[in-house]
């Protein structure tokens, strides 16, 4: 078993003519525009370079000890480019049509990039969010709002498609699989015959509303979407198809990091069914989303992030080991919220810190099994002596 990074060095000597596109290829180009191409791919209509020619650019925009700052889930990325780069299958597919726009103003945070792959396909790979609690707040106003996202997703389908006949897959991690889907469901009857399929990785669903669309059920076949066991993020709203469930490293929401995921050859590790803490949130959230007003969402968001924002944390990360400061601060949030949200709050905040508990029992278990094994080697010595 192993991850995606191991899944490229055992399988990148294999073209795509050689051994076809799989999900495992999915979810490595989705990952692929969590990199920053800012000056490596070129923008819009202006050309475009390999995955090899890009990854040598992009070191020799940055350095180790620039990339070591980041500490959040996505920090793998480069790492992955630098792979890629390497390796058979990928560093000759083509990057362009490279945007990012993130305008805090207008409350905007969007990015996507083009890859041509050597089957003559194309893949547009929409950036998901980051482990900030500003970028968790992002999936879930996709519960009450449309977000500006969503529609910058569906414009750059349909403006980088315009004109061609490449048969066409979509995908993305996080709110970037929920955006594949809606540009998709966004697109006109051309573009859609030509998507072969959708990648939705442990991105929100959609509204029951959208989901009853004629548009929507002429696209349903094509989508895959997958989950690790402990899912949080992919089970916001109704899931668009059953989801394949997968095999994760780490514990409670920490499995969000595709990372984690487990998978052996070209096959995902696959679990039978999501654990109770994934669950006890799906109904929860269900039951609540279904008698709530978008105004109440609204309401019931703010209220919610308003809490982890108390602790001093800016990711979930730093939330896993939050001190008795951050805790207090969040309790003291958590009490001021007087109106009809303030339970619906306080049973997340408590299914949050079900998780971190989780987290920090195996930090434990690993602790003492470190220590355990340090004594015996103790002991085999002085018996040596």
């Amino acid at each position: 078993m192993g991850n995606l990074l191991d899944y490229i060095a055992w399988r990148g000597d294999l073209t795509f003519e050689q051994d076809p596109f799989n999900s495992i290829d999915a979810l490595i180009l989705s990952c692929l525009s969590y990199v920053n191409f800012d000056k490596v791919v070129p923008p819009k209509s202006q050309g475009k370079l390999t995955i090899e020619k890009a990854s040598e650019k992009f070191f020799s925009l940055h350095s180790a000890e620039e990339l070591a700052q980041d500490k959040s889930f996505i920090k793998f990325a480069p790492s992955m480019l630098r792979a890629l780069g390497q390796s058979e299958r990928f560093k000759n597919a083509y990057l362009s049509n490279y945007v990012d726009d993130t305008d805090i103003s207008r409350e905007i945070q969007f990015a996507a990039v083009e890859i041509d792959t050597s089957d003559g396909g194309v893949f547009i790979s929409f950036r998901g969010t980051d482990d900030t609690i500003i970028g968790w707040k992002e999936d879930f106003n996709l519960s009450f709002m449309t977000v500006p996202a969503e529609s910058e997703a569906a414009l750059y389908l349909q403006k980088v498609m315009k004109g061609r006949l490449d048969k066409i897959r979509l995908g993305g991690h996080s709110k970037g699989g929920h955006l594949a889907v809606y540009a998709a469901l966004a697109a006109n009857s051309d573009l859609t015959s030509r998507i072969e399929s959708i990648y939705n990785f442990d991105g929100p669903g959609f509204n029951h509303e959208a989901m009853e669309s004629e548009q929507f059920k002429s696209i349903r076949h094509k989508i895959t979407k997958i989950i690790p066991e402990s899912s949080i993020v992919g089970r916001l709203l109704e899931n668009t198809v059953d989801p394949i469930v997968v095999k994760s490293t780490e514990l409670g929401i920490m499995q969000h990091d595709p990372l984690s995921w487990q998978m052996e050859g070209k096959q995902f590790e696959i679990c039978s069914s999501t654990d109770m803490i994934s669950d006890l949130f799906d109904e929860t959230m269900s039951g609540w989303l279904a008698e709530m007003t978008f105004e109440d969402r609204k309401v019931f968001v703010d209220e919610l992030f308003s809490v982890f924002e108390a602790s001093g944390c800016e990711n979930l990360s730093m939330l896993t080991q939050v001190g008795v400061k951050g805790t207090k601060d969040m309790i003291v949030r958590m009490r001021e919220i007087r109106n009809e949200s303030g339970a619906k709050v306080r049973t997340l905040v408590k299914l949050f810190f079900v998780n971190i508990n989780i987290l920090r029992d195996s930090v434990v278990k690993e602790r003492i099994e470190e220590g355990k094994e340090k004594l015996a080697l103790v002991a085999n010595i002085k018996k040596q002596n």
